[in-house]
């Protein structure tokens, strides 16, 4: 008889341009996704990568960004685009790491998370991950000058503060 093996399932999602494809770049170790700091939208749709992650099977699916809270709404055209992907590999998502711009923390973020937040918030554990913060000496100095401005239910969510360029050494 074969056992499963245990598979740890991550939903990344957040506005277009914060940087999604690169902590899914980051969380595998490789570039598996391209990523951009032009204008162009990197990810166009809902898209599953796989990997093993020190010996850890790990399936990402990275959501195609949202650009406005109008987009999570139940009767927006593209939220089966987003979500459909996921639904139809009837995928059992086990974290949702919601991505966002350190540098620009705007009325409309705090409305998409608020909106993701109602949705998944007593099924699927929630995590902040703060992106493009390469000027902070230490990047958890960002998280105690703006936690308090963020709103209760994002400052009351576990957090992690990235970078996602890579240095050579």
């Amino acid at each position: 008889m074969m056992v499963d093996e245990a598979v740890l399932t991550v939903m990344v999602l957040g506005e277009i341009g914060v940087g999604k494809s690169s902590v899914v770049n980051l969380i595998i170790g490789e570039y598996v996704t391209g990523c951009s700091s032009d204008v162009e939208v990197c990810t166009r749709r809902t898209t599953r990568h796989e990997a093993t992650v020190e010996s850890m099977k790990v399936h990402i699916w990275e959501v195609s960004g949202f650009n406005k809270p109008e987009d999570l709404k139940k009767n927006a055209p593209d939220i089966e685009d987003k979500f459909g992907p996921i639904l139809e590999a009837k995928a059992s998502v086990n974290i949702i790491l919601f991505c966002m711009r350190g540098q620009k923390v705007t009325a409309t973020t705090k409305r998409i998370f608020e909106l993701i937040h109602g949705i998944f918030k007593k099924r699927i554990p929630i995590m902040l991950v703060i992106n493009h913060l390469e000027r902070e000496r230490d990047m958890e100095d960002w998280w105690r000058r703006n936690q308090g401005t963020l709103g209760t239910s994002m400052s009351g969510t576990r957090h992690v503060c990235v970078t996602g360029l890579r240095v050579n050494v």
